[in-house]
């Protein structure tokens, strides 16, 4: 039986190590598909749509997932903060990582990427931001919520699936009572976190230690995070392909 075929294209959150990534995840829950994945750390919704329109001049897949969104609120956070994040922050926007920094801005580019991505493929889905800081009452997850909005009426609108990843974070992490303010601490911890991340136990420790229950730093998955995404759009695929 010939595998069916599917493109992951997203920033950090589809990218790490087996026990961090989604689709890794979602490879052994579905073996059956053949996964192709194009992630890209720090990556907005425009640079993915670029790469995905280059990937898509050149292939077919049957499904598209498109995870992209979180950069475009934590970019103009992290140049707020100052310092060696804001530089940071400014250097991915030079290499084309340009954020949409309001949600019809981030409608229209969405809906136009979405439909020169269904041309290219029998199916795309649109992932939702799972969460920006494991504090779902924050500033910064408030409006991840209008963009989730967004992203929600942009599947309805163009016949697209949807990924609700945010569902199943949201769901655990209303639960807590005091959840943690952690959000990418200390700019070294950028770089550090995945020395620090090698192994699943690895990456509890270090979430125990922040106070966080499914990230590693308030956006990266730990693997409790990360499976919860791969349940997600496994469910998507059996129900739509």
């Amino acid at each position: 039986m010939k595998a069916r075929r599917l493109l992951v294209v997203g920033d950090s959150l589809a990218g790490g190590f087996p026990h961090l990534c989604f689709p890794s995840l979602l490879a052994s829950l579905e073996p059956t598909w053949e996964i192709t994945v194009s992630a890209r750390g720090g990556d907005t919704l425009l640079g993915a749509g670029n790469r995905l329109a280059g990937l898509l001049a050149g292939d077919r897949p049957e499904v598209v997932l498109l995870e992209a969104g979180a950069n475009d609120l934590l970019l103009p956070h992290l140049e707020r903060r100052g310092g060696s994040w804001k530089m940071l922050a400014r250097k991915l926007v030079s290499r084309g990582s340009i954020p949409a920094n309001h949600p019809e801005a981030f409608r229209s580019l969405l809906e136009r990427i979405t439909r020169t991505a269904l041309r290219g493929s029998r199916l795309v889905v649109l992932a939702t931001i799972p969460c920006l800081g494991e504090d779902l009452r924050s500033p910064l997850n408030r409006r991840r919520e209008e963009y989730n909005h967004v992203i929600a009426e942009t599947a309805g609108g163009t016949g697209a699936g949807l990924a609700d990843l945010a569902e199943p974070y949201e769901r655990e992490l209303h639960g807590l009572e005091n959840p943690s303010p952690y959000l990418l601490g200390r700019f070294s911890d950028a770089f550090l976190d995945p020395l620090r991340s090698l192994t699943p136990r690895a990456a509890f420790q270090l979430s125990g230690r922040r106070g966080l229950v499914l990230t590693i730093d308030g956006v990266h998955p730990n693997p409790r995070g990360a499976r919860l995404m791969a349940d997600t759009v496994a469910a998507v695929l059996r129900r739509t392909t």
